[in-house]
């Protein structure tokens, strides 16, 4: 989304700001493996998958003086690939119910549901901790061979608000096109 999207105070981090460019990436397509829970405490979760796509862009936006970030990310994958995706995104709580935050060394609880109605199907997962305030929300929907990924932190709530509100304006984008 660009930068309109966002309210005062959010400004793009060029540092966060990166693609693939024209060319395709080789994927990666092996078996789903187990969670490296730790990597949840990143911005790039399908990482989490162990499959990467042919194709991807992400940007972060930041307002740097509530430390509040909502960073985008669209990945394309081949075939059903992106199902897959999703799909291991769908187990994520399953599989780390929780994590050591490597910043704070708190403990964070990791909650997930799915999320009717954006894209052609959609997880919200969750991440909280007593030692924040607020939390993180992480939207993930597909559309088509496309996963989209956002990351919204708040320090006034969880994120899902801002979170769906992206994702959804997102997935409305990609619609047609994936």
């Amino acid at each position: 989304m660009p930068a309109s999207f966002f309210r005062t105070g959010f400004t793009v981090d060029p540092e966060l700001s990166r693609d693939t460019g024209d060319t395709y990436q080789q994927p990666a397509t092996a078996d789903v493996p187990t969670p490296d829970c730790a990597k949840l405490g990143a911005t790039s979760w399908t990482e989490i998958t162990g499959i990467t796509g042919v194709s991807f862009a992400q940007n972060a936006y930041v307002d740097k003086n509530s430390s509040e970030e909502f960073a985008q990310e669209i990945d394309v994958y081949r075939g059903t690939t992106a199902t897959t995706v999703l799909d291991a995104l769908g187990k994520i709580a399953t599989a780390c119910p929780s994590y050591t935050d490597g910043d704070t060394h708190a403990k964070v609880t990791v909650s997930e549901k799915p999320l009717p109605g954006v894209g052609d199907g959609a997880w919200v997962i969750t991440q909280t901790s007593t030692a924040w305030q607020g939390g993180t929300t992480l939207v993930a929907a597909r559309v088509g061979t496309s996963v989209v990924t956002v990351l919204a932190s708040s320090a006034k709530d969880s994120g899902l608000a801002g979170g769906t509100k992206l994702a959804k304006q997102l997935t409305a984008s990609l619609k047609g096109k994936a």
